[in-house]
């Protein structure tokens, strides 16, 4: 499976890039952003945020890996638009007809069969409307972060075989659409991914799961 995302065997494995810093590896970035939660956490304005859950600080800091999913209220949302964003500019115009096609997806691929989720939806039914509506560097938000499929879609959009890419593209050719744009730009899963900045943020409080760290491990768990 690790091939399958082109995923780092290691946390550690060397210098890493995180809004905008420089780590020496992925261990220290975790360590810096831990404690940046840990100081946000005594911030009266984020714990009276509707949704922020009831359990200590050492339980939330403990299901964390900040800034890319917290066990919280996610308070660096902010920053990965500022940081991975393009400002919108009325020069830049947006049009994108409906994509009305049918999406007919077995359930057999190994990234699918990972891991349960009651409503899971394959990763390749996501990713023609990602490609549709999205361009290479564009923000993708996973506003219920429940499965994680809308993230190794995302992915997907990079690191999707060749024999894949070009089935969607003789399909989307007979039908008369522009070829997708392929992201090709490398990195973590949650940062510049496949040229699409993916980031979950978990809206029902109820309800949190870590499916997304880096490395993709948990994506199997």
């Amino acid at each position: 499976m690790n091939d399958l995302l082109n995923m780092p065997e290691s946390r550690s494995s060397g210098p890493i890039e995180c809004l905008g810093q420089t780590f020496p590896n992925d261990d220290a970035r975790r360590e810096h952003f831990l404690k940046l939660l840990a100081d946000k956490l005594k911030d009266p304005a984020l714990r009276n945020q509707e949704g922020f859950p009831q359990g200590t600080d050492e339980a939330i800091l403990a299901m964390s890996d900040p800034p890319y999913y917290t066990a919280c209220l996610n308070p660096w949302l902010g920053d990965f638009v500022a940081c991975y964003g393009k400002p919108y500019h009325p020069s830049e115009s947006y049009s994108r007809e409906p994509l009305a096609i049918d999406v007919s997806v077995g359930k057999t691929d190994p990234l699918y069969k990972a891991h349960s989720y009651h409503t899971k939806v394959p990763h390749l039914a996501i990713v023609p409307s990602i490609l549709h509506y999205t361009q290479p560097g564009d923000i993708v938000l996973d506003g219920f972060a429940g499965s994680g499929m809308t993230g190794v879609a995302a992915q997907w959009c990079a690191s999707a075989p060749a024999v894949y890419r070009h089935g969607l593209e003789m399909e989307w050719k007979t039908q008369g659409k522009p070829a997708p744009k392929w992201g090709g730009a490398a990195g973590h899963p949650q940062r510049p991914v496949a040229g699409r900045h993916l980031h979950r943020r978990q809206l029902q409080p109820a309800v949190r799961r870590r499916c997304l760290c880096p490395g993709w491990e948990a994506a199997a768990q």
